[in-house]
């Protein structure tokens, strides 16, 4: 992440870090990059001329969870109305002017290629493949099932409520919950078998020991109680007026969100005025007492909701 465009966007993040609460700090991240990517979908049309096809654009994963970080990469698609030829061209090339726009100001592309450089399709074609993934998920399905129940329009006029609905109806699917219970109870919560923070080299992995789990549970509880909203709060809300979980297990996790979103928040701007490298983990010894026992206590919550996952689906495989 270098150059000017990087460092206005690293002036915003400071800006909104100052201003608000870590959760809404994040959350207006993401804006700011909503704004970046219409302007740059409208210059492309003025480049590339009138869309021959209704379409949107949809942001996916942390994006559309509106829960950026500092170290966060791009993950975005676009749903046209039809393929036809002239369609897939305008969305191929409209995909590559955007992709390669936010690249430039410091959101960088997807390791895993969830963009819209790979994933620009009608909205039929999404609709039938996400109820194929959804029915039977294979292994590498059940990736792309987690990053596409992320979803949030972003910019264009074409009505993806359709799409919408299949992500909800996507709760019908007994093996698509039981594939993302047993994927959410599987993965490692940053605790050592003595109950310790998991420390690499002296750091704590804010989204790897924490974040990840926390997301995955709120993701498979927010399907489960029928909610279309991508945001890891608003699922875990949901979950609860709905009775998936407990209002005790959600403050809890909730409470976890908030302090994990802080503490990395925090750290990767320090890094920034530093100019050292931004990830997403915070060493021990920037830490607080308070925040070191707070941190092992929202663990042992995300590690208790996921140990009463594993009985409630029947993952056979606990936390």
């Amino acid at each position: 992440m270098t150059g000017p465009a990087l460092a206005a966007t690293m002036r915003e993040a400071v800006r909104l870090a100052a201003e608000r609460p870590p959760p809404l700090a994040v959350a207006g991240l993401a804006d700011y990059f909503d704004d970046l990517t219409r302007q740059s979908i409208v210059r492309a049309e003025q480049e590339l001329g009138s869309p021959p096809t209704p379409y949107t654009w949809i942001s996916l994963g942390s994006h559309a969870r509106r829960e950026l970080s500092l170290a966060s990469d791009q993950d975005n698609a676009i749903v046209l109305a039809d393929d036809s030829r002239d369609a897939v061209e305008f969305g191929r090339r409209l995909a590559e002017r955007v992709v390669a726009d936010l690249e430039a100001a410091g959101l960088r592309r997807c390791d895993g290629n969830y963009m819209a450089t790979t994933w620009c399709r009608s909205l039929a074609d999404w609709r039938s493949s996400l109820r194929d993934r959804f029915a039977n998920p294979t292994p590498q399905e059940l990736v792309d099932a987690s990053v596409f129940l992320d979803l949030r329009p972003v910019h264009g006029s074409l009505d993806i409520g359709d799409l919408q609905e299949t992500l909800l109806r996507a709760a019908t699917s007994a093996r698509l919950l039981q594939g993302l219970a047993r994927a959410a109870v599987t993965f490692p919560v940053g605790l050592t078998p003595f109950g310790r923070m998991r420390l690499v080299k002296g750091r704590f992995d804010t989204k790897k020991g924490g974040l990840a789990p926390l997301v995955m549970l709120s993701r498979l509880y927010g399907l489960a109680a029928g909610t279309s909203t991508p945001a890891t709060t608003m699922r875990l809300q949901a979950a609860e007026q709905t009775s998936q979980l407990s209002s005790d297990s959600v403050r809890e996790l909730v409470s976890a969100y908030t302090l994990l979103t802080r503490l990395r928040l925090q750290q990767q701007l320090f890094d920034v005025q530093r100019s050292q490298p931004v990830d997403d983990t915070v060493p021990r010894a920037r830490m607080t007492r308070e925040d070191e026992s707070m941190v092992h206590r929202s663990l042992r919550s995300v590690r208790v909701v996921q140990q009463a996952t594993a009985l409630r689906f029947r993952t056979r495989a606990e936390a």
